[in-house]
């Protein structure tokens, strides 16, 4: 029961990420994204077994990607004109985030960085082990709603 509860949402997650790369999806390839997800799924379990990864997500972790459309398509136009202007743009932060037990943090620190590297205007480029905190490069100066939600 165990693998199949994390295999499954991994399948899941594959599969919706091909579907999402279709301009127009047809049965044969929504099929083919569920078939090619399985060996990915089992792989992704295998990955984090491999590096001892205990992760303990939570749910309400759900709504970061709610604020990523809104948050990139600001970005990117930010972005543009920051490089346009000053081509050496961007600077290294930290992102503090809150202080949770050992499996938890590390799940958010994985979340976190997948959701905070679907904007333009903010990478994770380091999760120091045993820091509650995300290395960042930031393209632009201000807030991100991005990075804000997952410091809460």
């Amino acid at each position: 029961m165990r693998v199949t509860s994390e295999v499954l949402p991994w399948w899941a997650g594959l599969t919706g990420l091909w579907v999402l790369t279709l301009s127009t999806p047809s049965l044969p390839e929504i099929v083919a994204a569920g078939v090619a997800a399985v060996p990915c799924a089992f792989a992704a379990r295998a990955a984090r077994r491999a590096v001892g990864g205990a992760w303990r997500p939570r749910a309400r972790w759900a709504r970061w990607p709610l604020a990523v459309p809104g948050t990139a398509v600001r970005e990117s136009v930010r972005a543009v004109a920051e490089v346009v202007r000053h081509p050496r743009a961007g600077r290294f932060d930290t992102a503090s985030l809150p202080d949770e037990p050992g499996a938890v943090q590390d799940a958010r620190a994985a979340c976190a960085a997948v959701v905070v590297g679907s904007t333009p205007g903010t990478m994770v480029v380091a999760t120091p082990p045993g820091d509650r905190e995300l290395v960042v490069h930031r393209l632009l100066d201000g807030g991100s709603r991005v990075l804000d939600e997952v410091r809460r």
